[in-house]
């Protein structure tokens, strides 16, 4: 009796310390949850002040771009670009992160799928083995030298549910490969996805360089001073008025209907290509097909000395710009490769072409109105074929300009 008292009091207290350990378990696994609800709550509210916060900057540049052009008013839109950058850098990231988990789970996933597709494919291989040995040992007519029908009867059944069997293994496989190719098309379209990403932080990333770059150069270009600002700001304006008189003389600053050819040397860019011709220069307003001469004819004379910059990415680097405008400040040149400017010589074009490289002209039209940009590709002594990025590729330079005509000379020379 005494010792069937002390077996159950043992096994209260086994109970009591499993009911003890359920306990902890359920808390363990409550608090999980919590946690991870929590950390999914803060995570949405971060993605979403991350989305107010370029909201707010979207609407301060805005309110900035309204503003007075002074120094102080650039230098703050600069900053607000800056910010602005790198804002959207932190949430294509977070995307990133996002997608990284995500494809994660689905390769883990896929791979099980393999997994129960080789289990099942080696279950089938078996079962329509094993099938195909009953049906040629109990042929259809077997159950005439069957001396007991029940005995036929349990054969026949046994055959019956190995069919079935093997019959339900064909479906589950079907069905685990139709989802195996559901997550593996899945994974491409994330991995897709993953791609544009990456593609468009690396563009963020050269941005927030070029912004920089845009307000060390404001800076030191002004030195600091609202007077030369204006000064600076004045000329700008003039001759970003003198692209635009050209174009609008000429016709317009209409957009080709296809992107033309390159030329017969392959270098031909044109301002009004569809690809870029609307396309805004730096931080202005300013477009590619209304003032992008200069543009156009700087990257042809890069892609001639071999290094490939369309006049779309050159556009895209504020740095290569003055200020708010799409004011070119003068090209860094490639490494080896020096910037000139210089008045109009016959000789110089000559020995430049020699050398196999091409020559940029500011120029003017007796019967167009305003300035414009040519690149000079061979010839000799006048008598020159150019690439105009308005008119088109491989154009007689006599047939619109004349060495009277001609500003000056712009070389990116040895």
């Amino acid at each position: 009796m005494f010792d069937r008292i002390v077996g159950q009091l043992d096994r209260c207290q086994e109970i009591h310390k499993i009911l003890i350990m359920f306990k902890k378990f359920f808390i363990l696994v409550v608090g999980f949850i919590f946690f991870a609800s929590l950390t999914q709550t803060c995570r949405a509210q971060s993605e979403e002040e991350l989305k107010s916060q370029i909201d707010q900057y979207i609407q301060k540049l805005d309110e900035l771009g309204k503003s007075k052009d002074t120094l102080s008013n650039q230098i703050k839109l600069l900053d607000s670009q800056h910010q602005l950058t790198l804002l959207r850098i932190t949430q294509t990231e977070n995307s990133i992160k996002k997608l990284e988990t995500e494809i994660s789970q689905l390769v883990v996933e896929i791979d099980k799928l393999e997994i129960d597709i080789t289990k099942l494919s080696e279950s089938y291989i078996h079962q329509t083995v094993q099938n195909y040995k009953l049906q040629k040992r109990i042929p259809v007519f077997a159950y005439l030298f069957y001396s007991n029908l029940n005995t036929f009867l349990e054969q026949h059944r046994y055959i019956s549910s190995v069919q079935k069997s093997s019959q339900d293994s064909l479906i589950s496989m079907e069905t685990i490969r139709s989802n195996y190719d559901n997550q593996k098309t899945a994974k491409a379209k994330k991995q897709a996805e993953m791609e544009n990403l990456q593609k468009t932080l690396s563009s963020q990333k050269s941005s927030l360089i070029s912004q920089k770059a845009a307000k060390n150069s404001l800076l030191k270009t002004t030195q600091n001073d609202e007077k030369k600002y204006q000064q600076l700001l004045a000329a700008a304006q003039s001759q970003l008025a003198a692209f635009k008189n050209f174009s609008s003389s000429a016709g317009g600053s209409t957009c080709l209907g296809s992107s033309p050819g390159a030329g017969s040397d392959g270098n031909f860019y044109s301002q009004r290509d569809p690809r870029w011709c609307r396309q805004f220069i730096g931080n202005s307003r300013d477009t590619i097909g209304e003032v992008g001469c200069f543009i156009n004819s700087v990257s042809m004379v890069y892609k001639k000395l071999g290094f490939d910059i369309t006049p779309s990415a050159y556009a895209a680097n504020s740095s290569n710009f003055w200020g708010n405008t799409a004011y070119m400040v003068a090209p860094s040149p490639p490494s080896g490769y020096t910037y000139k400017q210089v008045s109009y010589n016959s000789g110089v074009i000559d020995d430049e072409l020699k050398a196999g490289r091409y020559v940029i002209a500011q120029v003017k039209m007796a019967t167009v109105a305003g300035m414009h940009f040519i690149v000079i590709i061979n010839g000799s002594n006048g008598n020159y074929t150019i690439h105009d990025p308005w008119f088109g590729a491989d154009q007689k330079f006599s047939d619109r300009y004349s060495p009277a005509l001609v500003m000056s000379l712009r070389l990116i020379t040895k």
